[in-house]
Formats: structure tokens, sequence, C-alpha cells
């Protein structure tokens, strides 16, 4: 097993194709309209609107993070969001107006184990090594996001950054606090 994001650049692609529209419509249709996401699209790198956060590729700011990546995201990230459009893009994940009941099973069904980790891997979603929670996370220049979900409990849990360490340093100190 390896993550590699040009997969989801392709899939992308594949889906432009069979589709005949472009994979923003595609997510904006399908995903975003369906789940109610009110502050969540692919908006451009370098012309963000007020209330967006820019990315940094350094915690001290110095520099920003506008034209190192695309423009404009693609298969494999570059959409902005908030956690409260995570927490219901979940619930409409779970709910079935995203997808069926029967492909969100297969979505969520390990297809690989990442031992190194500590996961496993379905279609699309990381996956908890044991117990239903299923999450999403990313990782940029300038960026970083995790947005965990465990549909037993309902409970969600989201963290996003605009520098490319900044929702990991959080995570490890929430995990040392839960150690001491």
């Amino acid at each position: 097993f390896a993550y590699n994001n040009g997969g989801y650049v392709v899939l992308a692609l594949l889906a432009e194709r069979a589709a005949r529209r472009s994979y923003h419509e595609l997510v904006d249709e399908l995903v975003i309209r369906r789940a109610g996401l009110a502050d969540t699209g692919f908006i451009r790198s370098d012309a963000l609107p007020t209330g967006v956060a820019t990315g940094y590729l350094d915690q001290e700011g110095l520099r920003t993070n506008a034209l190192h990546l695309p423009v404009l995201g693609a298969g494999d990230g570059g959409l902005f969001s908030t956690a409260a459009d995570m927490s219901a893009f979940w619930s409409a994940l779970f709910d079935g107006r995203i997808v069926s009941q029967e492909h969100l099973e297969l979505m969520t069904r390990a297809c690989s184990d990442a031992p190194e980790h500590r996961r496993r891997y379905g279609l699309g979603f990381w996956l908890a090594q044991s117990g239903a929670t299923v999450f999403l996370e990313g990782y940029d220049a300038g960026v970083s996001f995790r947005s965990m979900h465990d549909p037993t409990t309902g409970l969600t849990r989201t963290t996003i950054s605009n520098t490319s360490e900044g929702t990991w340093d959080l995570l490890r100190a929430v995990a040392e606090l839960h150690e001491t």
C-alpha cells in the first residue's frame, strides 16, 4: 500500500471524461450541494476572498503558499472548507445524501493495511486500526487538515491549519495532554 496523489489527479480526469463536466462542477453538484456545505469550495489561492485564511510555508508567516501549489485545486486536494462544513459533510455522507449506503459500506471497508501509519485504507478514506472511525487528512505546503468521524457515536473532530505542520503539532499536543 502507498498513498499516491497522482492517482487521485488521474481519477478526477477520468471522472471529467465520463461525466463530460469539470471535476470542480462534479464535486460542487455531487458533494458540496448535496451536503449543504455553505463555506466549502474550490477557490483560487491567488484571489482569496475576505474570511479565508492564507496558507503559510512556515509558521513565522514569511511566505504564503499562493503560487507554490496549483492555483486551483484538483483531484488530489485544494478544496477550501471549515470545521462546521466538515461536520455537515460527515452527516450527509452517513445519512446517504452523497452516496448510497451500499457504496458507503464499500468505501469504508478496509482494502489495505498501513501498519506504519497505524491504520487501514478503504476507498478514499483512512480507517482506524479497529472500530468504525473514518477520516480524511491532507497536507501540503501551507496547509494541513484532519477530520475524523465515528459513525457509531456521531462524534466528529476536525483540525484545520494554514501551515504545513499546524494540524500535526496540535494533534501531538493534545495526545501528550491525554498521556499525562
